[in-house]
C-alpha cells in the first residue's frame, strides 16, 4: 500500500502561518520592524528556497541551503538597528516556521496496515528533500519504498511513476493501492495505470462519480484492506468504490 506524502501523511503548518511565526521570531530576537518589511523578506526567502531546493541531495546540502536561505532573509530585512540578527539562529527559526508536521491520523493508519501484514510505502511528487523530511519526522524506518518524482524523472499522474512504485515491491500497479488527496495526480493517475486508489478528503468534499472516498486515513486504510479493494476508484462512473 502506498500513501501520498504532502496533504496525506504530512503537511506544512497552518497556524501560525510562516509569516506570523517569523514576525514573532524577529520580535523575540529583539528587533522591531514593520510587518510589511518582514513579509517582504520572507517572500524573498521563499523565492530563493524555491529556486534552489531541487539541488539538495544530502543532509549536508540541506543544512547549507538553510544557512544560505537565512542569509537572504537577514539581508532582505536590511538595517535592524542595534541588534544584529544571527544567521544560524534565523536559519533555525525559518526551519521551524516551515517545519513539516505528521498529520494526526497518519501513524495509526500506518500501524493498522502493517499489522495486517501489508507493506507500506510512499508515492509522491517531490524533490530529493522528501527522504530527509521523512527521516526528520521519524517516518523513514516505517515507510519502504519511498518513491518520489525527482528520483524517478516523472510526476504523478504520469503512469511511469506508478509503474516504478509497483516494480519497487515486485508487483504490478493493479496489485497495489494508493491513498492520496489529489484527484488529478492520485486518482486520475492511478486510474490511468490500473492502480486502485482511495481519495482522502478530510474537508468533506464531495467525490466525483466512482471515486472511493475516505474522510480520514483510518477509514482509507480499512477500505484498502477490505474485500473488493482491487476495484477502488476503478469502477464505472456512478458506482461508489465503497460498494465494489
Amino acid at each position: 500500500m502506498f500513501f501520498d506524502a504532502y496533504g496525506t501523511l504530512i503537511h506544512f503548518p497552518a497556524d501560525p502561518s510562516p509569516f506570523a511565526y517569523m514576525a514573532d521570531a524577529v520580535r523575540r530576537a529583539g528587533v522591531d520592524l514593520p510587518r510589511e518589511r518582514l513579509d517582504a523578506a520572507l517572500n524573498a526567502e521563499m523565492r530563493y528556497f524555491k529556486a534552489h531546493f531541487a539541488g539538495v541531495r544530502t543532509a549536508e546540502d540541506f543544512e547549507r541551503l538553510k544557512l544560505d536561505d537565512a542569509r537572504v532573509y537577514v539581508d532582505e530585512l536590511g538595517d535592524t538597528g542595534p541588534v544584529r540578527l544571527d544567521v544560524a539562529h534565523m536559519a533555525a527559526e525559518l526551519h521551524e516556521a516551515f517545519a513539516t508536521r505528521v498529520l494526526p491520523d497518519s501513524l495509526p493508519a500506518i500501524d493498522a496496515v502493517q499489522a495486517a501484514g501489508v507493506r507500506v510505502g510512499v508515492l509522491s511528487n517531490y524533490s530529493y528533500l522528501l527522504p530527509l523530511v521523512l527521516d526528520g519526522l521519524g517516518l523513514a524506518d516505517r515507510l519502504d519504498p519511498v518513491v518520489f518524482s525527482a528520483a524517478v524523472g516523472a510526476e504523478k499522474p504520469d503512469r511511469r511513476i506508478f509503474e516504478t512504485a509497483a516494480a519497487a515491491v515486485d508487483a504490478k500497479p493493479a496489485d497495489c493501492v494508493l491513498i492520496g488527496d489529489d484527484l488529478q495526480n492520485d486518482v486520475a493517475g492511478g486510474r490511468g495505470c490500473g492502480m486502485p486508489v482511495v481519495w482522502i478528503a478530510r474537508d468533506g468534499a464531495t467525490a466525483p462519480p466512482g471515486v472511493a472516498t475516505a474522510r480520514d486515513l483510518a477509514e482509507a486504510a480499512r477500505m484498502a484492506l477490505a474485500p473488493g479493494w482491487r476495484m477502488l476508484s476503478l469502477t464505472e462512473p456512478g458506482r461508489s468504490g465503497r460498494d465494489a
